[in-house]
């Protein structure tokens, strides 16, 4: 009899065993797939947190980050249908939503910027302030077409008063055009972080920085499908994990560089410079509705839409429920 109970007990022990080793097997696969596209920059960093701290693992989401040059590469990736979300700066949708494209804007990774994008130049005797450099000969400006940088440039330039014929636009991709400024080939340009302070270390003391806050600097969004108004639990599980994130990054700055340096590949040095620049944390602010509007009307003053093309009410690409429901008080609109 006691032989018996004790060959009862090893078989219970068995099963056990080997359901626990079943379940941990079949755990990953139960996990939901999704794909976010995200330029490889600081900017980023509430995205690259929740990936690698397991916040998002922990709402049932396997998300695979890919990786693109820029913004605007991965809403164009978005839309061409190979991606479940898109995360880019803010010009990009604009332009993306004039041009009749449809999509909803669920949440920005960061709450705001400050001069993230910014000129920098070749210093030059005499020619300390931006009005003194633009206007005392033609000059030839690099920047990154189609995004942020682009939108800066003009409005800068505008409230400058240099016209047309007083300046030459370069359009390069942004990690070319540090290397545009250093050799010469242009005289200044306009791009957003890190590139500029690339720019500016390895120019050290020959370079010289224009910003001017009030101008524009550059918000990070989140592009969904439309159908997330029909269901949006995938949604609400990939804001959670930022969510999550955004307490992390604020309590563990040090380690989140760790994170960020990983995923970009910059060096200690420019992260820790460029780092107060960004205001990590999901929201929703008036400012983006403002830029929208602003950039509405620059895609139709500088010909990138026809005149005639219809401003849409921007307040309705926004789809807020979600991140209401997760956290109130990030939605400021």
């Amino acid at each position: 009899m006691q032989n018996k109970n004790v060959w009862i007990m090893v078989g219970i022990i068995v099963i056990a065993v080997a359901g626990f080793f079943v379940f941990q097997k079949r755990k990953p696969t139960e996990l939901q797939h999704v794909t976010v596209g995200i330029q490889t920059s600081p900017a980023m960093a509430l995205v690259m947190a929740a990936k690698d701290k397991g916040f998002f693992e922990k709402q049932g989401l396997d998300v695979e980050l890919k990786e693109f040059a820029g913004g605007k590469d991965a809403l164009a990736a978005f839309l061409g249908g190979s991606l479940d979300f898109s995360i880019s700066g803010d010009v990009p949708p604009t332009l993306s939503i004039l041009a009749g494209n449809k999509f909803v804007v669920p949440a920005q990774v960061v709450g705001r910027t400050k001069n993230e994008v910014r000129v920098v130049a070749k210093k030059e005797a005499g020619l300390d302030t931006a009005d003194k450099f633009f206007k005392a000969k033609k000059r030839k400006l690099a920047t990154s077409i189609g995004g942020g940088p682009e939108f800066f440039t003009y409005e800068f330039l505008n409230k400058l008063g240099i016209t047309k014929d007083q300046i030459e636009i370069v359009a390069q991709k942004p990690g070319d055009i540090p290397a545009a400024l250093i050799s010469g080939s242009v005289d200044a340009i306009a791009i957003f972080d890190p590139f500029a302070f690339i720019a500016e270390k390895q120019l050290g003391d020959k370079s010289i920085t224009f910003t001017d806050e009030s101008v524009y600097s550059e918000l990070y969004v989140i592009e969904a499908k439309e159908s997330v108004k029909q269901d949006s639990a995938m949604l609400e599980k990939l804001l959670k994990g930022l969510v999550a994130a955004e307490k992390f990054v604020k309590d563990n700055p040090e380690e989140t560089k760790t994170i960020v340096i990983k995923y970009t590949k910059l060096d200690k040095e420019t992260v820790d410079k460029i780092w107060n620049s960004f205001d990590f944390r999901i929201a929703l602010t008036p400012q983006l509705l403002e830029y929208w509007n602003r950039e509405a009307q620059w895609a139709k003053d500088s010909g990138k839409v026809k005149p005639e093309t219809v401003t849409p009410n921007f307040r309705d690409i926004i789809f807020e429920a979600p991140l209401k429901k997760v956290s109130s008080s990030a939605v400021e609109l």
